[in-house]
């Protein structure tokens, strides 16, 4: 086979670029420390190295999500240990108020100590973020939750969703809390059995809900929006009977309606309890003829009206000893309320705190997560520089011996023989 020198030649010089493309190439290695300069190089490397990239983005995604959850959250915790702190004020201004002693001046300044409290109850539950949100409004977090109506009453302008954020994959967590089951849907009296007093009474009694059984429970449950009325009569001797009846309306009110007649009755006898329905009533003081009192199980109420009510009950200024059992009455009622506040704020903590551990497990393993990703991803890139370095310098002399050959060979013709 006969090799024209013009072949020769060329395949002589496309040796040559060939070796020099190779040592710009270990050069660049050597320069910038990677190992897959372009994608031609390594098809397969470099389809991992933009999954791997990916990957370490979506961490780094997912823990900033993380940390913006985990800001909202431990603000939301502190802003209910400031609120569990103004209930434990308003119980001791209730106690306080409970106390037959008290002045009109006294009346007046804890009724201005309940303000307060109340004042500063809306505004902790308006609370903003670092993001300007609102952190107790739900989804709806860019205008404030709470505000007074025309009524003077609290009103929740939120919702009961709340918004989401992934902090790891297939998992997200609430970045914002509805304030509404917080604030406003509280159990109202004692486990829910709340007890109020007729305003026509004239006697000294006034009625405490002790509670329920776990039947009761489920009776108080099942009769959500049905009342019982408590009345009072004049008994042979100068006794005093109870009929308890149950229904719907406001009891001791011609609105009242009576679904199943009499519930209970008997002679009343002073400082004991009246059981029906699973219900636990005791009845302090002397009622007198006539008076009446409402049972309403399952009901609810908000944080806000409980201050309300507190200071409603301190503005009145009872006319005598039946005007005074009035206010004892609903005092008695904030009472038994605050301790339903109290423990929704508290449930509220710990579902924010439950939280708050499910996102700081998510960021533990994110950070593992990402290390190894981007151990990974320099393994792939990261060239072995002493073995480039060896490599360069083998085909830099391979290449200085291939250009020196090339020349000598090219000067390699006849007429330059026969010259000499």
């Amino acid at each position: 086979m006969r090799i024209s020198t013009n072949q020769f030649l060329l395949g002589s010089l496309n040796e040559l670029l060939a070796q020099q493309a190779n040592v710009n190439r270990l050069n660049r290695q050597i320069a910038t420390g990677q190992s897959m300069l372009d994608a031609s190089s390594d098809p397969a490397g470099a389809a991992r190295a933009i999954a791997v990239a990916n990957t370490i983005g979506q961490l780094s995604y997912e823990s900033g999500n993380a940390q913006a959850a985990t800001r909202n959250l431990q603000n939301g915790v502190s802003v209910l240990q400031q609120v569990t702190s103004v209930l434990s004020q308003l119980r001791q201004t209730a106690a306080q108020a409970a106390n037959g002693t008290n002045t009109i001046a006294d009346r007046r300044s804890l009724a201005q100590v309940a303000q307060n409290s109340l004042q500063q109850l809306v505004q902790l539950a308006n609370t903003q973020g670092a993001n300007g949100s609102y952190l107790f409004a739900g989804s709806k977090a860019n205008a404030a939750p709470f505000a007074a109506s025309a009524g003077g009453q609290i009103v929740f302008n939120g919702d009961a969703a709340a918004n989401v954020i992934e902090i790891a994959p297939s998992l997200n967590v609430a970045s914002s809390v509805s304030g509404y089951g917080i604030f406003m849907n509280i159990p109202a009296g004692n486990n829910g059995v709340a007890v109020s007093a007729a305003g026509s009474n004239t006697g000294g009694g006034y009625a405490v809900a002790q509670g329920v059984t776990s039947l009761g429970q489920l009776a108080a449950d099942a009769l959500a929006g049905t009342q019982y009325s408590i009345a009072f009569t004049a008994g042979s001797g100068g006794s005093v009977s109870y009929t308890v009846a149950s229904g719907t309306g406001s009891p001791g009110s011609a609105g009242f309606i009576v679904s199943s007649g009499t519930v209970a009755s008997g002679s009343y006898a002073p400082g004991s309890d009246l059981q029906f329905g699973g219900i636990d009533i005791r009845i302090a003081g002397t009622p007198a003829a006539g008076d009446s009192f409402a049972v309403q199980p399952a009901a609810s109420t908000s944080i806000f009206q409980i201050a309300q009510d507190l200071v409603t009950a301190l503005e009145t200024q009872p006319p005598g000893a039946a005007g005074g059992t009035l206010v004892q009455q609903q005092i008695e009622s904030v009472l038994a309320s605050l301790d339903g506040a109290q423990n929704s704020v508290l449930s509220a903590q710990a579902t924010l705190g439950s939280s708050l551990a499910q996102i700081l497990a998510a960021q533990s393993q994110n950070a593992t997560l990402s290390t190894n990703a981007q151990a990974e991803l320099s393994n792939l890139q990261s060239v072995n520089l002493p073995e480039v370095l060896a490599h360069y310098s083998e085909s830099v002399t391979a290449l200085q011996a291939a250009q020196l050959a090339f020349a000598r060979v090219q000067n390699l013709t006849l007429f330059s023989v026969i010259g000499r």
